[in-house]
């Protein structure tokens, strides 16, 4: 796939969302605020009826006073909320309510419960926890907590804009935090593919990488491409309104084609390939402010890092990038700014983060350190949002070597080939993404594309040539 086709593809995912926006927003489903599909939060629905004749149906308390907080020049007629136990809608002025307890409020934090009998209020409280109130004390907390919540960056809101904060498919990991009690599950495949030898920032012919004794590289084999799938899953969960832990697993498949050059010219060789468990990573997170949220994760080394490979008929532990992890604990702190505009159609930020290798592995290496800047701007239109992104990715080579992968580098015994040579690897690498997502209720999809705008290689690489991120998540 050139650059061209993946250009094509980036502009075509911003058209579909763009057409997309010429939909209602609003649909009768759906909360007016957030777009919660409202069957999923029947106990706790609300209808907001002004003198005008307008209407608004609500998934929660939280989203009903954004509602009224949004038309402060409109007079409301009538206030309806969902009785927990029969699904009626009643008066919420006359309801006995019920704060708090052990039953995840959805929207609602803390959670926030209408009955249309004091008895059934009393009853739901023995058994669940929580304290029976009074609307005006409720709507006081429910305002209290919009207030405290409204900030841009604030992404465990889960209010208007929040699919921005809290987008599945993004292939960076953009951090932030959810409200106490609340969960987060997602799943990505995310692909990348290399093609073609680079050295610094000029393109190297195969040809003139091989055959051996060939200036100014001469290696008896070279790369062509490689593609890497990972699967990848993580969890996230609140444990304070400020503190969030996340968890993540990766599954890896590489393969990398190979063409061989003894003196007769180049021709294909079997491709390398390995695959397997990545490393997990473990990481809290913290929001500072509003704006600011900031994050230490820890890598976990999971990954084998013995894989072998067959070249030229014989087997060899695979080259660097064939492995599957690092070998070594990884500390990985990040800062990270949000901001979203008043009226939540726009969000816009920046996220730096640094992987710093706890010395050697067991097999005598360790990857380079990586520092990398990302910054993005989304608009959403309804519960679809598109967005543009940089990131900046800087890559130290790595220090020390694998006795094992050296053998490859024999030119009597082995295969030479630059990725068995740790001095051909890191650099700088400046790629551009577009995408989009689509929010439905608790789910979310979406897909990013990405391509490298520039990139300077230590020694002689593969160049990469494309990305795709696909992504799937649920709250609850």
């Amino acid at each position: 796939m050139n650059r061209f086709m993946m250009l094509l593809i980036m502009l075509t995912l911003l058209l579909c969302a763009t057409v997309g926006a010429a939909e209602p927003a609003e649909h009768e489903k759906e909360c007016r605020q957030c777009g919660m599909n409202l069957d999923t939060s029947a106990q706790t629905m609300m209808l907001v009826s002004y003198v005008d004749g307008t209407v608004s149906k609500l998934c929660s308390l939280r989203c009903a006073v954004d509602e009224m907080d949004h038309h402060k020049g409109k007079q409301v007629k009538s206030l309806l909320v969902a009785d927990y136990k029969t699904g009626d809608l009643i008066d919420a002025r006359t309801a006995s309510w019920v704060v708090g307890g052990r039953r995840n409020g959805g929207m609602n934090s803390p959670a926030k419960w209408a009955f249309a009998r004091k008895e059934d209020a009393e009853t739901f409280a023995r058994e669940n926890g929580g304290e029976q109130s009074t609307f005006d004390q409720v709507l006081i907390i429910a305002r209290e907590g919009s207030a405290e919540e409204s900030g841009a960056g604030h992404a465990h809101q889960h209010g208007k804009g929040a699919q921005m904060l809290l987008n599945p498919a993004f292939s960076d990991d953009i951090y932030h935090s959810h409200q106490a009690g609340s969960w987060m599950a997602n799943y990505k495949f995310m692909k990348m593919t290399q093609r073609g030898l680079r050295n610094g920032t000029t393109d190297v012919p195969v040809e003139n990488a091989t055959p051996m004794g060939n200036q100014p590289f001469g290696y008896m084999m070279a790369p062509t491409s490689m593609t890497m799938d990972m699967h990848m899953v993580m969890v996230m969960y609140g444990l304070s309104d400020r503190l969030t832990l996340m968890g993540t697993g990766s599954y890896l498949i590489n393969k990398m084609e190979m063409v061989m050059n003894m003196g007769m010219g180049n021709r294909p060789d079997a491709p390398m390939k390995t695959s397997g468990l990545g490393d997990m990573e473990l990481r809290g997170i913290y929001r500072i402010n509003d704006q600011l949220t900031g994050s230490l994760g820890v890598g976990i080394p999971t990954g084998d890092i013995d894989q072998e490979v067959r070249a030229m008929g014989m087997t060899f532990r695979a080259p660097y990038d064939m492995q599957l992890g690092s070998g070594t604990l990884d500390l990985k702190p990040a800062l990270t700014y949000n901001e979203m505009s008043d009226d939540a159609l726009w969000n816009w930020g920046g996220q730096a983060s640094y992987t710093y290798r706890l010395g050697r592995n067991g097999n005598g290496y360790s990857l380079g350190d990586n520092a990398k800047l990302t910054g993005w701007l989304q608009r959403a239109f309804g519960p679809a949002t598109t967005w543009l992104r940089l990131a900046y990715n800087y890559t130290a080579p790595i220090d020390g070597s694998d006795p094992r992968v050296d053998k490859l580098l024999d030119p009597e015994m082995g295969a030479p080939t630059p990725d068995a040579d740790p001095r051909n690897y890191g650099g700088h690498r400046l790629d551009a993404f577009a995408g989009v997502s689509w929010a439905a209720g608790p789910f979310s999809v979406g897909v990013e594309a990405g391509i490298p705008l520039y990139q300077y290689l230590n020694g002689l690489q593969l160049e990469n040539d494309w990305y795709v991120t696909a992504g799937i998540q649920k709250m609850f």
